[in-house]
């Protein structure tokens, strides 16, 4: 009897697990064709991204069904094992090796194999999903994020799906806990996960509406990693459970996501963390009365650390530079201006401070997006006649003194004006006087900036031409430019200051105008090329030239002076010598001759004989020496 009882009640869990799996099947296929529909309508990054935790829900919930329909034909099978082996009992029959009962060999197989086929079919589901969506992305090219239709809207039925999953999600967690349904916490879990997907796109649809684009695509990227970390996990657990040690207790599926039980299970943070610490120190740590207390304590102190943390946004700091306005319920306090320092208001969002820097020069550009001006400004320098900057749109200008027909008409329309590309940059900054205009004058000063920026360079280029822009007349046309924003800014009350307008990158159209100027401007290169080397040819010959008449000039003029110097010398020598001869005649002779003997033969071997001694008679040897002899040795020979 109480064996038919057993029966009873594990095969109404069975039917009931089989039952919660359609259930939970079900409300994810809701979940996701409505996701998938509203992301196709609406638009937005994070919505793209909610199908993902929906998808796997269903997979999981088909597999919790297999799980029940052969868990309940085990029990099933079991039952009538036991009524046949009751039959039996007198007979010699193993009722377990009969062949008819094959329900528990496929019921082991699947809960054997089967969490492996499903946590490698979860990995290629998160795979394929993050590649579509992130397709689905690029095929913006960079362009913004836009939400077609109210954002509001859109919020709300986030809000609606995003209730629906959570209360689906925390019902599937809680019947987990019954004996034979943990196939069903994976379900749970991926609901509450897209739970918080669609919480986060309600929030970025709200953000919409204010005009901040650039939240969705930060949380888009932040939920993109944390799939690719869950996908991760899925592979790591796939590893791990061929090494794991098994227990008599039921064993977690390899698709079951720890990551996601510290998150979505009522206290799965805490009883994770008492584990953790039972296991390190050895012995029951979450009994002892400082970890019950640590416990309990742990939500109040969390509320009460998030109470003072809202409390602080009631304190604001005014920087330096910078002019506060005090707003209190909405309503701002444009009579009393607040200096730098602290200010205390009401807590976010019943109160708040709005500052602007009045010194802080900002920029805005006028002639190409503002992805074109980043691109140039990281661009390498290009010529101009290469297509270059992508979203530029031409201005009309005027053209001087057009060509006319035969009568005196203009020969056609389109020669009266042409078209001009240019960056034109407004510098500006908010008066201190003005800060409240700038503030509350108008929603989207910049774009109000750009709009009448746009109208005085196009109502000034009616009156000018292309000649006075590329040459010496650009300086005027930044001045006059300058002087028609700044008034228009002030009929506009937009309470800035222009500091500076310039004129950049400005030339022809680069499709057919722009090769013509260029040969011009290659032509005129050419030409001054051709004068400058005319003159470094001038400056490098006509000074070695005179450089060259003047070494010349400086070389004869050397040459004469000393011809006429030794001449000179030469005269008064020869004069001196001749009045010595006539004074002294053979002492004359005889000093001349001593002076030839000294000075002209001194490398000459001389002999010196008496003149009186006729009588003698002597022998020379003129032979040379061949043996180095001191006695007749000339010191003179060694120098």
């Amino acid at each position: 009897m109480e064996k038919q009882e057993e029966f009873k009640r594990t095969d109404d869990r069975a039917r009931l697990l089989t039952k919660l799996s359609v259930i939970g099947a079900a409300g994810s296929l809701i979940l996701l064709v409505s996701v998938l529909i509203l992301a196709a309508k609406r638009g937005g990054d994070v919505l793209t991204l909610a199908a993902i935790p929906f998808a796997l829900s269903l997979l999981f919930s088909a597999v919790s069904f297999i799980y029940g329909v052969m868990y309940g034909a085990v029990q099933r099978e079991d039952e009538e094992k036991r009524l046949l082996a009751k039959r039996m009992e007198s007979r010699a029959l193993n009722v377990e090796e009969d062949v008819r009962f094959t329900a528990g060999r496929s019921f082991a197989n699947y809960t054997r194999f089967a969490p492996y086929v499903i946590a490698v079919a979860a990995v290629a589901v998160i795979g394929l999903m993050l590649w579509r969506s992130v397709g689905i992305w690029n095929l913006r090219e960079g362009a913004e994020v836009v939400m077609v239709g109210s954002p509001v809207h859109t919020a709300l039925i986030a809000a609606v799906l995003m209730m629906v999953s959570a209360f689906a999600g925390a019902f599937m967690v809680g019947q987990s806990r019954m004996p034979g349904f943990r196939w069903l916490r994976p379900v749970g879990a991926w609901l509450l996960m897209g739970f918080l997907v669609l919480c986060a796109s309600a929030v970025s649809a709200l953000f919409f509406s204010s005009n901040i684009t650039a939240v969705d695509p930060v949380v888009s990227k932040v939920f993109l990693w944390i799939f690719v970390v869950l996908g991760c996990e899925f592979v790591i657990n796939f590893v791990i459970e061929f090494y794991r040690p098994r227990t008599l207790a039921e064993s977690r599926p390899v698709f079951e996501s720890q990551l996601l039980a510290l998150f979505t299970e009522p206290g799965g943070v805490l009883r994770n963390i008492a584990s953790a610490l039972d296991y390190q120190f050895g012995f029951k740590v979450s009994g002892t009365w400082v970890y019950g207390f640590i416990e309990r304590s742990f939500f109040p102190v969390l509320i009460l650390w998030a109470a003072l943390l809202w409390s602080f946004t009631a304190v604001h700091e005014v920087g330096p530079n910078n002019v506060g306005i005090r707003e209190c319920f909405g309503k701002a306090d444009t009579e009393n201006l607040l200096d730098p320092g602290i200010y205390w208001t009401l807590p976010y969002p019943f109160g708040g401070i709005r500052q602007f820097s009045c010194t802080e020069i900002r920029q805005l550009i006028i002639g190409e997006s503002p992805e074109s001006a980043k691109e140039r400004a990281n661009s390498p320098v290009i010529l101009w006649t290469n297509a270059h900057g992508g979203t530029k749109e031409p201005f009309i200008l005027a053209v001087k003194n057009p060509s006319a027909g035969e009568n005196g008409s203009k020969i056609a329309e389109s020669s009266a004006i042409s078209f001009i590309n240019m960056a034109i940059p407004i510098e500006y900054r908010v008066r201190r006087d003005g800060v409240v205009k700038y503030a509350y004058g108008n929603a989207e000063p910049e774009v109000v900036l750009k709009k009448i920026g746009e109208q005085a360079v196009v109502t000034f280029l009616a009156g000018t031409t292309m000649e006075d822009l590329l040459g010496s007349g650009r300086g005027a046309a930044e001045k006059e430019l300058h002087s028609r924003m700044q008034k228009l800014a002030d009929q506009n009350e937009l309470g800035i200051e222009i500091v500076r307008v310039a004129i950049l990158d400005a030339h022809p159209p680069v499709e057919q105008v722009a090769p013509a100027y260029q040969s011009v401007i290659a032509a005129m290169e050419e030409g001054k090329t051709a004068e400058l080397e005319a003159v470094a040819y001038y400056n490098r010959t006509v000074p070695a030239a005179e450089a060259q008449a003047y070494a010349i000039k400086q070389t004869a003029q050397s040459r004469a002076f000393a011809s006429r110097t030794v001449a000179e010398a030469e005269s008064k020598r020869f004069s001196a010598q001749l009045d010595a001869f006539n004074s002294m005649k053979s002492m004359f002779m005889l000093n001349a001759k001593m002076e030839v003997l000294e000075n002209e033969g001194v490398l000459i071997q001389k002999y010196v004989i008496p003149a009186n001694l006729r009588d003698m008679v002597y022998q020379l040897n003129f032979e040379k020496n061949e043996r180095l002899d001191l006695v007749n040795l000339d010191v003179s020979e060694l120098k």
